[in-house]
């Protein structure tokens, strides 16, 4: 009977193999790398891999999606869809088991939406979310989405308690960036909002985004005091009335410092390529 399958030669088979292991060294370098990236010269140094080969295989990458290429610096970062698969991966264990009791603690608190978010590759990534009793409910962003830095509650709080030149290279970086986020505000807005959200330990985020919605957040310390995370709760605007608004506050920092302690037991030199570490890693 003859045999439909089609074949294989060996050396093709070889051939594939050596492609993909070279493939997920490059992705393996460039997840290194986190928010800095790498550039085609990086990748054929620390892999060793000829600058054509190189080339081929982060062309490819782009082109299926798995990296994003900021064209301006030829800098390589993990495309959304990686990120993605690395949120399914950790099956809720590592950053995520973590969190979680503090997400549901706050949602059972406010009765609204809660989200978790971490700096991916320049970005905020909505890494988890739980969500209260309320009928009326803030469902964006999603988890898995990556937004700009600035652009709701979570990821206005990463980017307010970064350095000064860090805030400044990454609004530069969206002002120069091709088709900007209608949702991120100006420059001057956000420097304004960051001013203020300093000194009072939280970000308040009006519907700038979504119509008639606030959201309030807080940020999530490793060590020296650098942002490794954020913890914020959206909702409609009516319900926040300066009472109620006052009082999640205290509920937001409460849990953000537990698991700021939390993640200091697990590493007292906790930073953010920890987050992308325990993001990525299954843990026990």
């Amino acid at each position: 009977m003859a045999n439909d399958e089609p074949s294989l030669d060996v050396e093709d088979t070889a051939g594939g193999i050596r492609s993909v292991e070279r493939a997920a060294a490059v992705i393996e370098e460039i997840s290194d790398a986190g928010r800095e990236g790498c550039r085609l010269v990086d990748i054929v140094a620390r892999t060793g891999l000829s600058k054509t080969t190189a080339h081929r295989l982060l062309s490819t990458l782009v082109k299926v999606g798995w990296l994003d290429l900021e064209e301006e610096t030829g800098t390589f970062f993990l495309g959304v869809p990686l990120v993605g698969f690395g949120i399914t991966a950790s099956d809720r264990h590592g950053l995520l088991d973590l969190a979680q009791p503090h997400l549901q603690r706050l949602a059972d608190l406010t009765e609204d939406t809660v989200y978790l978010s971490v700096r991916v590759a320049g970005r905020a990534l909505c890494a988890d979310q739980a969500t209260g009793a309320f009928p009326i409910r803030i469902l964006d962003p999603s988890v898995g989405d990556r937004r700009p830095l600035g652009s709701c509650a979570g990821s206005l709080a990463l980017l307010a308690w970064m350095s000064d030149d860090e805030i400044d290279e990454v609004l530069a970086r969206e002002r120069h960036r091709e088709g900007r986020d209608h949702r991120v505000p100006e420059p001057t807005v956000l420097h304004q909002m960051i001013n203020e959200s300093r000194p009072r330990g939280y970000t308040l985020y009006p519907g700038l985004v979504i119509p008639d919605s606030m959201g309030i957040g807080v940020p999530v310390f490793g060590a020296d005091d650098t942002v490794v995370a954020s913890l914020s709760v959206a909702t409609i605007e009516p319900r926040m009335t300066e009472v109620r608004r006052g009082q999640i506050i205290e509920w937001l920092r409460r849990e953000a410092t537990s698991l700021s302690a939390a993640l200091l037991r697990l590493n007292p030199r906790f930073n953010q390529g920890d987050v992308r570490r325990l993001m990525s890693v299954k843990g026990g």
